[in-house]
C-alpha cells in the first residue's frame, strides 16, 4: 500500500517536462464543457419550465458525448504514468474504440449527479428573486442555493468514488463491457472508499491557495490530482508496487558494484601490507615408520645435496679466469716518467 506523499511524488515524476500538454488535455476538456454550456443557453434563453427542462436535457446530451473526451484524457495520463507514448489524440481513443462503453457508464455517473444536485436546482429555480427582492432575501437565497451545492457535491463525490476507476479498467480492458468495468470498480475501491476520500480531500488546501493566484493554479493543481488519481489506480492493481520492486533492484546492482570494487582494493592493500609468506605456517616434519627407512632417506637428501655441489664446482671450474693484474715495472714506464 503506497501512502499519499509517495502517489503524489510519483505524480510529480510523471508530470515532469510535460505540464504543457497535460495542461492543454484540461483546459480542451474544459472549453467544450462551457462551449456545450453557452450552445443551451442561447438555443434555450426562456425561463418557462419547457425551456428550463430542454436546456438540462440538451446540456445533458452534450455532457455525455464530451464525457467521451474526458475518458480519453484518463488514457492518455495512464500512457504517461507508464512512460508510454501519448498525444493529444489520445483524448479521442474512446471514440475510435467502443465510445458506447464511456457513454453508458457517463450516463450512470450523470444520473448521480441528477439526483443530488436536483434539490439545488428545484431551489435555485422555484425561489429566484424578482427585481424589486430586497438584499436579504437576495442574501437567503444565494445563501441557502450554496449550501444545497456543496451538499449535493460532496454527496455526489461519496456516492461516485467507488465507480471513479471506471475509466482506468475500460481503458486497460477493451474487451470488457461497461456494466462489468463498473463492477470490477466497486470490486476494487472496496477497503481503499477512505485512502481515496483522503486523497481528494489533501488537494482542498490548494485550492483554496488558488484564490491568490486569481485561479491560474488550478491550471497545474487539477492535472496534478488526475495524475495522483492515475497513481492511486495503478498502486490497486499492483503496478506501482512492480516499479518500487524494479527501482530497488536497479539501485542494488547500481550500489553492489561500487562496494565490491572498494572491497577488492582494500584486500588488494592487505595482500600488499602482509604478504602471503608472512603468514604462512611452519611446515610439520614428515614422521617415518622405522628408523631404516629415516636413514635412507636422510643418505638420498645427503647424495643430492653432494651431487648439486659438485655440480656447482664443475661449473666454477668450467668458467674462464680472469687475467690477473700485471705490476712488474714496464721500460716504457721511465720514459712516461721524464715527460712528467
Amino acid at each position: 500500500m503506497t501512502s499519499r506523499r509517495e502517489l503524489k511524488n510519483y505524480a510529480k515524476q510523471a508530470m515532469s517536462g510535460k505540464y504543457g500538454i497535460l495542461i492543454l488535455a484540461f483546459v480542451a476538456v474544459q472549453a467544450l464543457a462551457l462551449i456545450s454550456s453557452m450552445i443551451s443557453s442561447a438555443l434555450f434563453p426562456g425561463e418557462e419550465t419547457i425551456d428550463i427542462v430542454l436546456s438540462y436535457a440538451f446540456t445533458f446530451i452534450l455532457t455525455l458525448l464530451i464525457n467521451v473526451v474526458a475518458a480519453g484524457m484518463n488514457y492518455m495520463y495512464l500512457n504517461i504514468a507508464r512512460g508510454k507514448v501519448y498525444s493529444l489524440n489520445d483524448l479521442f481513443y474512446f471514440y475510435r474504440h467502443h465510445p458506447d462503453r464511456v457513454i453508458v457508464a457517463g450516463f450512470f455517473m450523470a444520473v448521480l449527479n441528477l439526483l443530488t444536485m436536483l434539490p439545488y436546482t428545484i431551489y435555485s429555480n422555484a425561489n429566484l428573486p424578482g427585481e424589486d427582492a430586497s438584499v436579504e432575501v437576495l442574501i437567503t437565497w444565494l445563501y441557502t442555493g450554496v449550501v444545497l451545492m456543496i451538499v449535493g457535491m460532496i454527496v455526489y463525490q461519496i456516492l461516485v468514488i467507488p465507480l471513479e476507476m471506471t475509466y482506468y479498467i475500460l481503458a486497460d480492458k477493451p474487451e470488457l463491457k461497461s456494466t462489468e468495468a463498473m463492477k470490477e470498480s466497486l470490486e476494487m475501491m472496496h477497503g481503499n472508499f477512505g485512502r481515496y476520500l483522503m486523497l481528494k480531500i489533501s488537494f482542498i488546501p490548494l485550492m483554496f491557495l488558488s484564490v491568490f493566484t486569481f485561479y491560474i493554479a488550478l491550471l497545474w493543481i487539477f492535472p496534478y490530482m488526475a495524475m495522483t488519481e492515475v497513481m492511486f489506480y495503478r498502486d490497486l492493481t499492483g503496478e506501482l508496487k512492480v516499479q518500487k520492486e524494479e527501482e530497488e533492484r536497479v539501485a542494488r546492482d547500481y550500489v553492489n558494484p561500487m562496494f565490491d570494487s572498494h572491497s577488492q582494493s582494500e584486500q588488494s592493500q592487505e595482500e600488499q601490507t602482509h604478504p602471503q609468506q608472512f603468514w604462512r605456517m611452519p611446515e610439520e616434519p614428515v614422521s617415518y615408520e622405522n628408523e631404516d627407512e629415516q636413514n635412507i632417506t636422510d643418505n638420498t637428501e645427503m647424495q643430492n645435496v653432494q651431487a648439486d655441489m659438485d655440480d656447482k664446482k664443475e661449473q666454477n671450474d668450467s668458467a674462464p679466469k680472469e687475467e690477473e693484474e700485471d705490476n712488474e715495472p714496464k721500460p716504457w714506464d721511465e720514459y712516461f716518467d721524464s715527460l712528467k
